[in-house]
């Protein structure tokens, strides 16, 4: 057992006011099967509640499951999908019908992912006061601001705008919601956010496959499309955020901006979030066309927890950290920076990933890993870690806050 001592860091890759939403409803994650099915089966039956953190491969639910349960909304615990149970649906058409009516629609949802955000937020709530509490959870785990991607309504915008959390929160917004915004709102964005791409939990990201079962690798805008997304990105001058997890996702991306860069002005930054399965080649184009690579070292542990369903090719090639650095020579806290997606929450898991991952190609060394995410901002202090090597497993031992702007 050993300690080290970090700085507070900043997340560069959350979704602070949507996890302020539904920060008070129930959640699955860290239950097994049973436990889960239990909490479902207990929630009241009189009204629609919200339940979050269901992954799909501890806990199938079929028709049979969810024509017995009350009425629930179920949110994947990657934020892409969800279920809902036979007597929510009257209570979902009534309060976000047209989430109720493309329900089963993948690539609908995929294609609509703010829409979908914005239907959990409403359903959920977002306040000062939930977006206080999860500010101060988060800084008990370590980081101390973070990146809010994607603000899903111009009420979240507003709270994030706030005070106590404007220091504190960087906001990017989906491309429908900064047009429609005031110019002051829109000041306090730092750019636009796309999504390309579902996600692995949703068996949706676009890897060229085969998937181990079902899976649908998803696109979610022609090349035309996007090129037209990149272009009114940079006539507005705004920074661009792109989801994209899958090296198809990710390849389609990268033509888009080497077929810009002969033309017109250039986006003045592009970050690629996710690039989970980014390829040495395509590492090698991103980093001469200048972008910044957003990933989530927790997300390491994919490589063991979606064995179900994606190839051993693809469990190998997942963040491949160490090509990054060392061959394609990206530089952690430069064009290489992380975040956590709040999948989970807090910087213990992102350095037991680091630091003990499946895969030896995905191994981060501590400084790279304080370096990739960077210094808190609008508030400073340190974290002592405990790291246990013999158990593999990293915890928070305590946090010092010395500052607040």
């Amino acid at each position: 057992m050993r300690r080290a001592t970090i700085p507070l860091l900043h997340d560069n890759h959350n979704h602070a006011s949507l996890y302020a939403a539904l920060s008070r409803c129930s959640d699955l994650a860290g239950l097994s099967a049973e436990e889960a099915l239990r909490l479902l089966r207990a929630l009241p039956r009189d009204r629609l509640s919200v339940v979050r953190g269901w992954k799909t491969n501890l806990l199938p639910l079929g028709p049979g499951e969810l024509g017995s349960l009350p009425p629930v909304l179920i949110v994947n615990f990657s934020l892409h999908g969800f279920a809902v149970s036979d007597s929510g649906l009257p209570f979902l058409e009534g309060s976000a019908p047209e989430l109720a009516s493309r329900r089963g629609d993948v690539p609908w949802l995929e294609s609509h992912v703010p829409v979908v955000f914005a239907a959990y937020c409403d359903l959920a709530g977002v306040s000062g006061e939930k977006l206080s509490a999860v500010q101060d959870g988060l800084t008990d785990l370590g980081f101390g601001s973070s990146d809010d991607l994607t603000v899903p309504t111009r009420a979240a915008l507003e709270v994030n705008l706030g005070p106590g959390a404007a220091d504190r929160i960087r906001n990017w917004a989906a491309p429908e919601l900064f047009r429609a915004l005031a110019p002051e709102l829109r000041a306090g964005c730092a750019g636009i956010k796309l999504f390309l791409d579902g996600a692995l939990g949703a068996r949706s990201a676009a890897i060229r496959g085969p998937w181990i079962g079902p899976g649908t690798s998803f696109l979610a805008y022609s090349d035309e499309a996007l090129a037209e997304k990149v272009e009114d990105a940079a006539d507005r001058g705004a920074d661009l955020a792109v989801h994209a997890i899958g090296e198809l996702a990710v390849d389609q991306l990268l033509r888009t901006l080497e077929a810009r860069r002969s033309r017109g002005p250039a986006v003045p930054l592009v970050r690629l979030e996710h690039a989970q399965m980014i390829t040495p080649d395509q590492a090698f184009r991103a980093r001469d066309l200048g972008v910044v690579l957003s990933m989530q070292p927790n997300f390491s542990s994919d490589s063991r927890d979606y064995a179900d369903r994606l190839p051993r090719e693809y469990l190998e090639a997942n963040n491949p950290f160490r090509m990054l650095i060392d061959r394609a020579r990206f530089e952690p806290g430069r064009d290489l920076i992380f975040g956590s997606d709040g999948m989970p929450n807090g910087i213990a898991y992102a350095v037991s990933e680091a630091l003990f991952p499946a895969v030896p190609g995905q191994r981060l060394t501590l400084d790279e890993l304080a370096a990739g995410y960077g210094p808190a901002r609008g508030i400073s202090g340190r974290v002592t870690l405990e790291i246990d090597e013999a158990a593999r497993r990293v915890s928070v031992a305590g946090v010092e806050v010395l500052g607040v702007q």
